[in-house]
């Protein structure tokens, strides 16, 4: 009996001691589950005081770029200089803040900034960093540290920042047709963008075969002629973060056809509404010679609030005043500050003293019904307020071209009949070397090659615009500007143009003035970064700034 009672005794603590270890685990257990619940709760809502600090900043470092990129291109902070490469960042040298026009000893990157956010009953604090990439000068880092109730988060972002505008490319094209004609043996050195046409998103809009390129750098180091008219530090770079945009539309690839290259790849190729969108036979080859090399690839990338237009004389509305339109507001400039022609009359700013008045009369100016800079000398300068306006032209071979502000020619054709080294000055701050011809309601033909005279400013220092509501035709070996045809931009075999060139259609033919857009031609376009030094009439349509702020990666830790 007392066996069994002892038995009995022992089972009993045993399963007292189990359910005493039972209950033991299992409060245990809750205590592990609360313990963890409120760490993950704080991880969380250290989260969302990260996210907070990560989304404000984020928020105004976009808006210190667009308002740094106006200032960059409008010259207001006097920053005379072009970039000196597509890649260049206006923020490199630090984020004005406080939009004084000057980089503050505390406004230097990198950049620290702090805050908090009211969580609940309690308050939780943030700290950001941010930074320009090391590796890619482009790109911005911020990075955002939160911190509520004893518990920490980290989020991290990069993002790509540039300016998408009209002038930021080889070749910015808006609807034409005339884009299928890229193909053959043309070589594009920079960013290329086709618009398209948004109600045939299906059109092939780049059928590029042949030996077509479209590349990444550029090197006329060896080449004297170019090479004489280029600023020293830029005769070749490596790196113009060349990307390929197509908003409608589709391109094909094929033949040895070339996007980047392996060793040197374009910074994206976005076109249309799928990756698929880039098709061909060698869509999805990366080779020396042939196929699609780029470090991103994907449908068109940019929201449409951000994708750029094409610009229209007579439809952009100017920076200045949104109400008006580009042309009325480049007639002005030119009425007040450049000088206007048209088939009847020469006509000089309100107060303006011509330099030579019988030099500048409508016989001298105009040759059957043409502004044609040939073999006849005309000075149409003028002094108002102490500054020199107008142009002056000395025939020779080549001729040379002194042109000051924003020349406005109405209802005729320009015509540059022999080679032409031009000397450009903007008419308010001559100091700064960029002009124009704008010619509303005609064409610009260049018969002779078109370059800045050295002996003056090299490129881009010193930038001439053509810019024509109809077409230009570059009908010679070498030119150097920026170029915009509100119809077609023409150029033939074996002809090269440095800058930038903006057109409703853009195409390449044989020898020959009339022939047509045919394809299979070997002519280059390169783009030379102006964009600290635009001319005034070229900058005038609102379009031309268009602020891009990418997400280009995001992680959570």
């Amino acid at each position: 009996m007392q066996k069994a009672q002892g038995i009995a005794l022992v089972v009993t603590l045993a399963v007292l001691v189990a359910v005493a270890l039972l209950t033991f685990a299992t409060s245990v257990t809750t205590m592990i589950s609360q313990w963890s619940a409120r760490n993950e709760r704080g991880a969380t809502e250290a989260y969302y005081v990260a996210e907070t600090g990560l989304q404000e900043w984020k928020t105004r470092l976009f808006q210190a770029y667009r308002w740094q990129l106006s200032q960059r291109i409008s010259n207001t902070a006097s920053q005379n200089a072009p970039s000196r490469s597509e890649c260049d960042n206006v923020l490199a040298g630090g984020v004005d803040w406080n939009r004084n026009g000057s980089i503050d000893a505390d406004e230097t990157l990198p950049a620290t900034r702090s805050g908090s956010v009211p969580m609940g009953s309690g308050t939780g604090t943030y700290t950001v960093t941010i930074a320009q990439d090391p590796t890619r000068s482009r790109f911005m880092l911020v990075r955002s540290v939160g911190r509520f109730n004893g518990s920490q988060a980290i989020v991290q972002a990069t993002f790509d920042l540039s300016n998408t505008g009209p002038w930021n490319y080889a070749i910015f094209s808006g609807a034409g047709a005339a884009n299928r004609h890229l193909n053959g043996g043309a070589t594009i050195r920079g960013g290329l963008y086709v618009q398209g046409q948004s109600n045939n998103p299906s059109k092939v809009v780049i059928d590029s075969n042949g030996n077509f390129e479209m590349l990444n750098e550029y090197n006329y180091t060896n080449d004297t002629l170019l090479a004489n008219r280029l600023n020293a530090d830029m005769r070749s770079l490596s790196n113009l973060c060349a990307t390929l945009r197509v908003q409608y539309g589709r391109v094909e690839v094929g033949g040895s056809a070339q996007y980047g290259t392996p060793q040197n790849r374009l910074l994206g190729a976005y076109v249309g509404a799928s990756i698929n969108d880039i098709f061909g036979n060698t869509s999805n080859v990366c080779q020396a010679n042939r196929g699609i090399c780029t470090d991103d690839r994907g449908a068109f990338d940019l929201p449409p609030a951000l994708a750029p237009r094409f610009p229209e004389f007579h439809t952009t509305p100017c920076t200045q005043d949104p109400s008006r339109t580009w042309a009325t507001c480049v007639r002005e400039e030119a009425a007040n500050r450049g000088l206007r022609i048209t088939s009847s009359a020469i006509l000089f700013p309100l107060g303006a003293l011509p330099t030579s008045p019988l030099s500048c009369v409508l016989g001298n100016v105009l040759s059957g019904g043409v502004l044609r800079f040939g073999s006849t000398s005309v000075d149409c300068r003028y002094t108002l307020n102490g500054k020199t306006g107008g142009f002056r032209y000395s025939a020779g071979n080549p001729g040379t071209l002194e042109i000051y502000g924003t020349l406005h020619v109405s209802g005729l054709n320009v015509i540059f009949d022999r080679a032409v080294n031009y000397q450009a000055f903007d008419f308010t701050d001559p100091s700064k070397r960029n002009a124009s011809i704008f010619v509303e309601g005609g064409s610009i033909t260049l018969n002779g090659d078109l370059l800045p005279d050295a002996s003056s400013a090299t490129f881009p220092n010193q930038v001439l615009g053509l810019l024509a509501q109809n077409n230009i035709e570059q009908l010679t070996d070498n030119a150097m500007g920026v170029f915009y045809a509100g119809n077609r931009f023409r150029t033939r075999r074996d002809q090269r143009t440095l800058g930038s060139v903006v057109a409703n259609e853009f195409c390449t033919t044989g020898a020959g003035n009339n022939d047509p857009c045919n394809a299979g031609q070997r002519a280059e376009v390169t783009y030379i970064p102006t964009m600290g030094n635009i001319p005034v009439a070229a900058r005038i349509p609102r379009d031309t700034i268009v602020a891009s702020f990418k997400i280009m990666s995001y992680e959570r830790r």
